[in-house]
């Protein structure tokens, strides 16, 4: 095993020669953008600027979040729900990965969730689930990196679940680098809670990553064991298919990363929002009438690429 100065120094020459910069990737933004401007037009959602709807509501199945829903986002870090001078409130984006997750769970909050459980892939029944999760024992200050959502099961485990829009396929000027601090003390972040495997990983991250944040899962990995030592915690990627060639690269990235942190105590599983999605229309499960033909008319009707 390299010693964690050996992974610093990879990390940091990667990082300082641009091998991490992602090329622009326009053909899957373009078609996710063009699907969720005529789905406003179809709706006759208001927009205040282009690819933003006039109001919050105006962007969500429910039209408003639940109580816990709105409490957890503005505890979170990412200024979800606040407009800024000019600048609209992030979840008013038509692109929004908040709002898409929003759409998809928020509606779950108060119903029974066998049937979303199963869609997810995941061993037993969902008894509870909020938004904006922090870990509490993040071993890397200053702040712990949010996860968008933290599922409680029957059994007693917990699934952390990050989950992706747009996000893989915008172009970036910096790629999924982490910092010298990541590094620092005799052994490595990730070897202190056992997770060996994740340990070899970070000190190899490289141009191989074009469209998957491979650092960020890796802060997941890191805050998931740091807070539940024990076995049987989930790492949930759940990401959204564009159906495009940078999609297939996008999907086998992921592969590569499970195969990477495969036997760590953190068990990383990955999903599409189009399989899960899929899976509860075949069984009409359905939380409340017409979600499933909101997110359907939304998110996942077939769309011509550009």
């Amino acid at each position: 095993m390299e010693t964690v100065e050996t992974e610093v120094a990879l990390a940091q020459s990667v990082c300082s020669r641009g091998l991490m910069t992602k090329p622009v990737t326009i053909r899957s933004l373009s078609v996710l953008t063009t699907a969720q401007t005529a789905w406003a037009e179809r709706a006759k959602v208001p927009l205040q600027r282009s690819g933003y709807a006039a109001s919050l509501p105006d962007n969500l199945f429910l039209r408003r979040l639940h109580p816990d829903t709105e409490a957890e986002f503005r505890r979170g870090d990412g200024a979800e729900l606040s407009d800024k001078g000019s600048r609209p409130a992030k979840m008013r984006a038509l692109l929004s990965s908040s709002a898409l997750a929003v759409n998809f769970f928020d509606v779950w909050r108060t119903e029974p969730k066998d049937k979303l459980a199963e869609a997810l892939g995941l061993p037993t029944p969902i008894t509870q689930l909020s938004f904006e999760h922090k870990c509490l024992k993040y071993p890397v200050g200053p702040r712990s990196p949010n996860l968008d959502l933290e599922l409680k099961l029957t059994d007693g485990r917990r699934v952390g679940v990050e989950s992706k829009f747009a996000e893989p396929y915008r172009h970036s000027a910096a790629g999924p680098c982490l910092s010298a601090k990541y590094f620092s003390g005799p052994e490595g972040r990730w070897d202190h809670v056992g997770l060996i495997r994740a340990q070899k990983l970070a000190g190899r991250l490289a141009a191989e990553w074009e469209f998957l944040d491979a650092a960020q899962l890796l802060k997941h990995l890191l805050g998931l064991a740091s807070e539940t030592p024990e076995k049987g915690t989930i790492l949930l990627y759940l990401w959204y298919d564009a159906a495009t060639d940078e999609a297939a690269r996008h999907q086998r990235e992921i592969t590569r990363f499970a195969e990477a942190v495969a036997g760590d105590p953190v068990a990383f599983r990955a999903v599409s929002y189009q399989d899960v999605f899929s899976k509860l229309e075949r069984t009409l499960a359905e939380p409340q009438a017409g979600w499933l033909s909101y997110l359907s008319s939304r998110y996942f009707s077939p769309h011509d690429p550009v």
